[in-house]
């Protein structure tokens, strides 16, 4: 496969005949399969070679790589800069560097990474428990890990000496030291911790009755929407002339027409549509499942970027990046598509992300008409309490109802 990559004798020689040289075959497989361009695959395989040869004079094998030996050799190319020799060519090569190693842990040749040396074993076992029992995705769980960590970090880890005074101290300390959101999320986190460990019987169930409540004001902010006018402009703003518009027009008609989250959106498959019933699987929070009507507008942008915009990849998850490496789209990719959109249309946005379009949909439901109960049943909420932020969206209409401050004089609203 190298050899459809480098044509001069000399160079194929020097790669094959490398540490590296009976693993460059299949990255450069691996890298054709992921739609890396001619000049960015022979960068890549040069990176290769020289990681395995500085490997090779370290003392390391090239199936005893991780990421250490990836940091020591970036330390080794910038000492290189630091001597006066050329540094452009090798800018990108920790990228290219760990793209091996990440190709090599794939083939089995490395192992698997270890755990995180910073979390604890009860840390990985939690982390556990709440991927399989608690269906959360790795986003949640990574923002509870961070405090949990941190309280662990505070407490010890022995559950057993664990006491009400320490906890306290410990989530009031964390609440002052951080913005009004996450210190909220603290609460949150470590009830959580303490319940998991009175499931496994290594914690009093009194504990979690003591951390704190910190004092929250539900619905202080109304919702941040575009008028549907906007967002129909957004979704005309995709141009439908090659894939990558395509892609971004069948997602934008997803977002705005059944308001679905980021993560959900970026997680359709293509077993997920059935076509026949025009109907769409969607797993939500929870790893909950919902079958949504999809909608006809929906359907066929995303049946004309199947057709001739989505690349092929090994893979059925629907929506791809449209740049090597070729793979699912990111929740940055989502958010850029958002943002590139409401540029083009010209229209200000009060944000970027998926859940503009969520809150204009729910928006538009109310002012239809839509009951609180129809616009969370649209949006899935399992409570009404989190539909109920909707309720204050008409502020034409809150005008009318307000009532002035007693004994005060008040403008107007």
């Amino acid at each position: 496969m190298i050899d459809r990559c480098f044509e001069s004798p000399l160079t194929l020689r020097r790669l094959a005949e490398g540490p590296a040289g009976p693993f460059l075959d299949g990255f450069a497989e691996a890298l054709v399969a992921q739609r890396y361009s001619l000049d960015a695959r022979r960068r890549y395989l040069r990176t290769a070679s020289h990681f395995g040869e500085w490997a090779a004079r370290s003392g390391t094998k090239v199936v005893n790589l991780d990421e250490d030996s990836v940091a020591r050799f970036v330390r080794h190319l910038s000492r290189h800069r630091r001597r006066g020799n050329k540094y452009c060519r090798y800018s990108r090569a920790p990228f290219q560097a760990r793209r091996f190693l990440r190709y090599l842990r794939e083939s089995g040749v490395v192992a698997s990474c270890a755990p995180d040396a910073h979390q604890s074993a009860m840390v990985i076992e939690f982390v556990a428990w709440m991927r399989d029992q608690r269906g959360l995705t790795a986003g949640s769980i990574a923002g509870i890990v961070r405090k949990v960590q941190a309280f662990l970090d505070a407490m010890g880890e022995d559950p057993e000496r664990f006491d009400a005074i320490g906890l306290r101290t410990f989530v009031l300390s964390y609440a002052r030291q951080h913005a009004p959101f996450s210190a909220g999320l603290v609460t949150t986190s470590i009830r959580c911790f303490l319940r998991y460990l009175v499931a496994r019987g290594q914690c009093s169930p009194d504990l979690i009755a003591a951390v704190p409540r910190l004092p929250t004001w539900s619905m202080t902010r109304l919702p941040r929407y575009l008028p549907s006018d906007d967002v129909e402009r957004v979704i005309a703003a995709c141009e439908h002339h090659n894939g990558t518009a395509l892609r971004n027009h069948a997602l934008l008609l997803l977002l705005a027409r059944l308001g679905l989250r980021a993560n959900e959106v970026m997680s359709l498959r293509l077993g997920d549509i059935d076509w026949r019933e025009g109907r769409l699987r969607v797993l939500g929070k929870g790893g909950r499942e919902a079958r949504l009507p999809l909608p006809q507008d929906a359907g066929d942008a995303i049946l004309r970027y199947l057709k001739t915009g989505r690349p092929a990849a090994a893979t059925d998850l629907i929506f791809l990046t449209s740049c090597a490496p070729m793979g699912p789209l990111g929740t940055s990719g989502l958010r850029g598509v958002i943002r590139r959109a409401i540029k083009r249309a010209g229209v200000r946005a009060p944000s970027h992300g998926a859940h503009l379009l969520r809150h204009s949909l729910a928006t538009r439901l109310l002012r239809e008409g839509a009951t609180l109960d129809a616009i969370g049943a649209v949006l899935r909420h399992r409570s009404v309490d989190t539909t109920a932020i909707y309720a204050k969206v008409d502020v034409d209409l809150l005008r009318q109802v307000a009532q002035p401050w007693p004994g005060a004089e008040v403008s107007p609203c």
